[in-house]
């Protein structure tokens, strides 16, 4: 991650809360889901997605329990709010005898802390999927401290009502951000969030790099998507990922969708971006050739876009 910066809170409007309740809440959505949540069943947070059983990415989430102190049975699960009437719909499909109720979280909001220092400000552990939960229930005014389970140093998310978030980042003396701050903190750390960067049904888990953000478990029992996952991983037929993009000449990026060219081919297309700085999905074999000189340089509507290098992780 290539910034430092003093811890800030943003609101994220794009984001939003479903929860479950249940004897069977965590067994349900566990057979369901790309991510490992067995550690939910110890009061952690995990990552994972939803997919289609031709394993494309339908829905991004991070799942807690709304009492860590309570077991499993009440989860929330944060999704991309466009998007969470149609998660609530396909999640009920499934339920069948399942001994679960899936509704939307009413009056509970999405914020993160992020930044240097995010998790200590907050007297979170700052080890990912840690959950600390202030205030009491979130139901009845609390605040649930999610260390977000993707990756290290990358946020701490506030689950809660909207007055009690922000006492809590008052209480913690964060400066407020806006959504798109924390929108530069991540795509400089190449994570993806939401329809913009994992639109509906348009690409598979591993080329959104889902197995390096701890939300593949390839160890696990069945859930939707897993054989094309798995058959992704062993035999080696990822060309496509996720790579950090900046504008050659500072010019804003064009918009979510937009072709990535390498000359006359095709080389992939835009995802989320803020000014110049965003997150692409590319083919592997024709970003490095640009990257060596050895083939054309990458373009989105005419301007030049630089790959950075994906490094080891």
């Amino acid at each position: 991650m290539t910034l430092t910066i003093q811890p800030r809170i943003a609101r994220l409007p794009g984001r939003s809360l479903i929860m479950l309740d249940g004897a069977d809440a965590l067994r349900f959505l566990d057979g369901l889901v790309s991510g490992d949540l067995d550690p939910v069943e110890e009061g952690r947070a995990r990552y994972g997605a939803l997919l289609t059983p031709q394993g494309k990415i339908l829905h991004d989430l991070i799942v807690a329990p709304a009492d860590p102190a309570a077991g499993a049975e009440r989860l929330l699960v944060e999704c991309a709010a466009p998007l969470a009437g149609d998660l609530v719909k396909r999640l009920t499909l499934y339920k069948l005898r399942a001994k679960v109720t899936i509704r939307p979280a009413t009056g509970l909001v999405v914020a993160v802390a992020f930044g240097s220092g995010a998790a200590a400000a907050l007297s979170v552990d700052d080890a990912p999927g840690s959950v600390r939960a202030t205030g009491g229930d979130v139901a009845e005014g609390g605040v649930l401290q999610v260390t977000d389970p993707r990756r290290a140093g990358l946020g701490v998310r506030l689950w809660g009502s909207d007055q009690a978030v922000a006492d809590r980042a008052a209480a913690a003396g964060l400066a407020s951000a806006e959504a798109a701050d924390w929108d530069l903190w991540r795509i400089e750390a190449r994570v993806p969030e939401g329809p913009a960067d994992l639109p509906p049904e348009q690409g598979l888990a591993l080329e959104h790099d889902l197995d390096r953000l701890n939300g593949v478990a390839f160890d696990k029992g069945c859930y939707v998507g897993q054989e094309v996952t798995t058959r992704s991983k062993f035999r080696g037929q990822v060309r496509k990922r996720l790579f950090v993009v900046d504008t050659a000449d500072g010019a804003r990026l064009p918009p979510p969708g937009t072709p990535v060219m390498a000359g006359e081919r095709a080389a992939g297309d835009l995802r989320s971006s803020v000014g110049g700085t965003g997150i692409a999905l590319l083919r592997i074999d024709r970003t490095d050739e640009a990257a060596a000189g050895s083939g054309p340089v990458l373009t989105a509507d005419g301007i030049t876009l630089a790959a950075r290098p994906r490094g080891d992780d």
